[in-house]
């Protein structure tokens, strides 16, 4: 029996594992956990582990309801940190809105997620980090209101192994990290949940299909920047 917001956050994870076909999927922990991101000595793990862990990943061995949740194999282990800041941001809009306040940036580090303006009809100045360069350098801005932005990149947690980049999105299927000519994915979305979980989604997607999903959702827009830094936007993003 578990709480009645973790129920929420699961809830939501599952739906996002079954809208990607299982290319996100909220059971990946025991093949998240192989890899340490974080080591003074960094290294990709031993294949036998890896792909021992990918037969323990699969989100329809994740059963809810309401507030009980089974797990039809005791193997399977759960991790929340693809859609977890997204749900915290969320959370704590609804927290400020009903103190009243009616202007903020609530940032959680790659999730910013604002409340109306900077002043009447002044929006935000939202930039977008450029890829392997300082935190402060930034590839492109954007004028957001009333709007959360989430990206997912390969440039936060990885590592060079025999010179190949190694990072945290990985594949369910493989056990590696995705290899798909992509830097990062930017979502602008009203939710955060949405943001976060839809950031990686379009990640594991690749252009092309990212952005179909992304044109197929109402007021949801993406910047995809590929490993030759182009920009590829979803349709209508000028515009908005």
């Amino acid at each position: 029996q578990i709480s009645d917001e973790l129920s929420e956050l699961l809830k939501y994870g599952l739906e996002y594992s079954l809208l990607s076909n299982g290319s996100f999927d909220i059971t990946i922990e025991p093949l998240s956990s192989l890899w340490d991101f974080k080591a003074k000595e960094t290294k990709v793990p031993d294949i036998n582990l890896i792909n021992d862990a990918v037969k323990k990943v699969d989100y329809k061995n994740v059963k809810l309801e309401g507030n009980i949740i089974t797990l039809e194999n005791d193997d399977t282990r759960i991790e929340v940190g693809a859609i977890a800041k997204g749900y915290i941001a969320d959370k704590v809009k609804d927290y400020l809105l009903e103190q009243g306040v009616e202007r903020a940036i609530i940032d959680l580090g790659g999730n910013i997620l604002c409340i109306g303006g900077k002043k009447d009809s002044m929006p935000f100045k939202i930039g977008i980090q450029k890829p392997f360069a300082g935190h402060n350098e930034v590839i492109a801005t954007m004028d957001i209101t009333d709007m959360s932005v989430v990206t997912a990149g390969i440039y936060e947690r990885y590592f060079i192994e025999d010179d190949k980049i190694y990072h945290h999105i990985l594949n369910p299927v493989t056990g590696y990290s995705y290899d798909n000519n992509l830097l990062s994915v930017t979502i602008i979305s009203a939710s955060s949940l949405d943001a976060d979980a839809l950031a990686t989604i379009c990640f594991t997607l690749g252009v092309e299909e990212g952005i179909q999903l992304v044109n197929s959702i109402e007021n949801t827009h993406a910047i995809f920047i590929s490993k030759d830094y182009k920009f590829h936007y979803s349709e209508g993003f000028h515009d908005d």
